[in-house]
């Protein structure tokens, strides 16, 4: 699966038509404009897109002191976004933000579905209450994510989120989860704290920027195999005995006191 972001500097139909029979969903940046997001969903019911990802969690601009010490501007433009940011090329982040609407509501997912008939993920939730309150707008599935890290810091971080949410859940809808991603164990963890699946974006990033589509292949191939290899050492066969893996948590007791003559030895 293939997940578009609103701000891609690609437009719609080039993607499409490198996916071919490749899953496509979009992640939805949702406007200030009811003309705009009618547009926008119009233009992924034709270019055949599976899933809308509807993004909550970042309805503002974080503190991104890094983007700011590195001068991050978009260096071209935003063709899916074009008519309503005709100059994004050479924008920051908090340019691209003011177009967006901050007070989502349920009703708004509502929306999404009824009007563009498409499945929609609500990515950003953290905590039981929001998937719960995601649900009963209508969600096809929930994203839990803490955007990479980039948008609050210190908030928690997505996977000491992931099994409050999924036990909210309860097999009701898919999970997808992102944010920290990088190794094979990483996506075995995942899966055995309730997602069903996992996203990977900085990794791919990587990957492409270091050696383009040989890079980027390889990225998923030792992600691959490193899942593969820990399957084995946890004794599990399948993707589904990995889903019912029970994990340890947090297996040292702080309350035990330190010993001295551990210091002999």
């Amino acid at each position: 699966i293939y997940t578009t972001s609103s701000y891609s500097t690609t437009d719609l139909p080039e993607i499409s038509q490198t996916l071919g029979d490749s899953p496509h969903w979009f992640q939805f940046y949702y406007s200030k404009d009811d003309g705009i997001n009618r547009h926008i969903m119009d233009r992924l019911k034709a270019e055949g897109v599976k899933s809308i990802v509807l993004t909550v969690d970042a309805t503002v601009g974080g503190n991104r002191e890094v983007d700011k010490r590195n001068g991050f501007v978009f260096p071209v433009g935003m063709p899916i976004v074009q008519e309503y940011l005709p100059n994004g090329a050479g924008k920051t982040m908090d340019y691209v933000y003011k177009a967006t609407k901050q007070a989502l509501s349920p009703k708004d997912v509502e929306y999404i579905a009824q009007y563009s008939g498409l499945p929609v993920y609500v990515k950003g939730p953290q905590c039981a209450e929001d998937a719960f309150r995601a649900l009963e707008a209508g969600a096809s599935g929930i994203w839990v994510t803490n955007h990479g890290g980039r948008q609050l810091d210190g908030g928690p971080a997505a996977f000491d989120s992931l099994q409050e949410v999924a036990e909210a859940v309860d097999r009701r809808v898919p999970i997808v989860f992102d944010s920290g991603v990088r190794r094979g164990q990483h996506v075995f963890k995942a899966l055995a704290s309730g997602a069903d699946l996992v996203a990977l974006g900085r990794p791919v990033i990587y990957g492409l920027a270091m050696g383009g589509s040989v890079g980027t292949r390889q990225v998923f191939e030792k992600i691959n195999d490193e899942l593969k290899m820990v399957m084995q050492l946890a004794g599990t066969q399948t993707i589904d005995d990995v889903k019912h893996f029970k994990l340890r948590h947090n297996p040292y007791d702080s309350s035990i006191p330190f010993s001295q003559n551990a210091l002999k030895l």
